[in-house]
């Protein structure tokens, strides 16, 4: 005789149990949330030093087929080294090349050259020298006599790194993420009997009724309310 297998009962969210597993565990959520949002403005907040760009613009009038080589000499060594021996960088020719940046303007014949660097004054004073040597080396290497300066670098006063309060805000949400699904876990593997749904899943049997719970302090008090009946007696003389 074939047994079926009896259909699965579908979980239901209880909301009351959420809530209770979410009051019980609160000291866990709020310290690894705050943990978290601590580790997250301690980070933000690190000392870093402020970075300030200048850019000059100028304009090539070369072809198409010359313009990626010419803009691509900006950052060649044969022009960063005549820039720090004139400004007298301590800098390689290597590190100064990171600070620097072409772009062209929508495809157009205008470069944009952009210098990063931590002293905005400095950061205009090597731009405005790269391209003073950059259209002498163009002129005498790639015979480009067509460079004409558009705007000369100045100091910028404002970083471009601003302190942002994103990663605080991300912390805090995958703080909060990790620490209620921690709750949930814990209280998962917690095998103890709690509720009357726990007993009679366990034993099969329908609950009828429960005892509450009595605290030490109602129970004094309630015996302090409840005072002893007088007993009234007469005595019957014969």
């Amino acid at each position: 005789m074939n047994k079926g297998f009896a259909p699965l009962k579908e979980k239901e969210i209880n909301l009351k149990i959420v809530f209770h597993i979410i009051k019980k565990r609160l000291w866990l959520i709020v310290l690894l949330t705050g943990l978290l949002t601590a580790l997250g403005i301690l980070y933000n907040n690190r000392p870093e030093p402020q970075i300030y760009v200048s850019s000059t613009r100028v304009i090539i009038a070369a072809s198409n087929d010359m313009m990626t080589t010419v803009r691509a000499l900006v950052r060649e060594p044969i022009v960063l080294n005549q820039v720090i021996e004139e400004l007298q960088l301590d800098a390689t020719p290597g590190q100064l090349r990171s600070q620097v940046r072409v772009d062209s303007v929508d495809s157009s014949l205008i470069t944009v050259v952009s210098v990063l660097d931590t002293n905005p004054n400095r950061a205009a004073d090597i731009a405005n020298a790269i391209i003073e040597k950059y259209r002498e080396v163009a002129m005498d290497t790639l015979g480009v006599q067509s460079i004409r300066l558009l705007t000369s670098a100045e100091p910028e006063p404002f970083p471009i790194n601003t302190v942002s309060n994103t990663i605080v805000y991300v912390a805090f949400v995958i703080g909060l993420i990790l620490s209620i699904s921690l709750a949930f876990l814990l209280e998962s593997l917690d095998e103890s009997v709690r509720t009357e749904q726990d007993v009679e899943s366990l034993l099969g049997l329908n609950m009828l009724g429960h005892v509450s719970r009595i605290k030490p302090r109602s129970a004094a008090q309630q015996s302090k309310k409840s005072k002893p009946a007088m007993i009234r007696s007469e005595s019957i003389g014969s």
